[in-house]
């Protein structure tokens, strides 16, 4: 049986530290509620000093599902600490194990706490689109994990870089492009409706997903749906990412 406060002490100690957490699967067998009954206790731990933003759907490909052993997607919870400017130096070495990825977030137009019935009631409750960088940890280092390993340290959340941002209406959201270039090189050039195959049906997923899980969707908070093209290793260099109809996100990594 897991120490779920136990354990969520020592992902904090950790992430203070800048040290890999230990997987908890390593000592336990962990279920899916029990991983988020561990990431409700981190993450309120990280709230004693932080800010909660939003939230974020990880694990999107079946692919990855597969190799986690999961059923489906997951969530986890965003901090106004995480954030970073466009343009901004990220260092490498302030992270355990860094990933870039691609994203689209969503800002929630007014509060949501029960289930949302449809896509129609899901646009109603949203102003805009944003083009967004994650950047990712799952904190263990390079170690194998579980599904529920990642679940229970926030499901890879340690930063992100909000792009340019425009009301949805304005946007055709499922045919926006995105791309990602290292000191000009090509990572990946995906369409948005890669992604469960409509962002739209993303974005009521997690927002579902969040509210089941005892969470308040607040108005201005950001909601990103996942991975657009996978996630790359932090190497050194100069990043662009172009999303059609918004713009582009520049960083730097070191």
């Amino acid at each position: 049986m897991i120490d779920v406060d136990a354990t969520a002490r020592g992902f904090l100690a950790a992430q203070r530290a800048n040290e890999p957490c230990v997987p908890p699967s390593s000592a336990a067998v962990l279920d899916v509620e029990q991983a988020y009954a561990v990431q409700r206790a981190f993450t309120g731990l990280l709230g004693d000093s932080d800010r909660v933003v939003g939230f974020k759907a990880a694990a999107n490909a079946a692919a990855l599902q597969r190799a986690l052993g999961l059923a489906g997607p997951v969530t986890g919870v965003l901090f106004a600490g995480g954030e970073r400017p466009a343009g901004s130096v990220v260092a490498a070495a302030a992270y355990r194990t860094l990933l870039i990825e691609t994203e689209l977030g969503f800002h929630a137009a007014r509060r949501i706490d029960a289930p949302l019935d449809s896509v129609d009631d899901l646009q109603s409750a949203v102003s805009s689109c944003t083009a967004m960088i994650e950047l990712a940890d799952p904190g263990f280092g390079r170690v194998t994990i579980t599904g529920t390993d990642l679940i229970a340290a926030n499901a890879a959340t340690a930063g992100f870089i909000r792009g340019p941002t425009r009301p949805w209406r304005d946007l055709q959201i499922n045919a926006i492009s995105v791309s990602l270039r290292r000191d000009g090189a090509i990572l990946h050039e995906v369409r948005a409706d890669v992604l469960m195959g409509d962002q739209w049906q993303a974005l009521l997923w997690l927002v579902n997903a969040v509210i089941e899980r005892g969470h308040v969707v607040e108005p201005g908070h950001l909601l990103m749906t996942g991975a657009l093209g996978g996630a790359h290793p932090a190497a050194p260099g100069h990043y662009q990412a172009l999303f059609t109809e918004l713009g582009a996100i520049d960083f730097h990594i070191t």
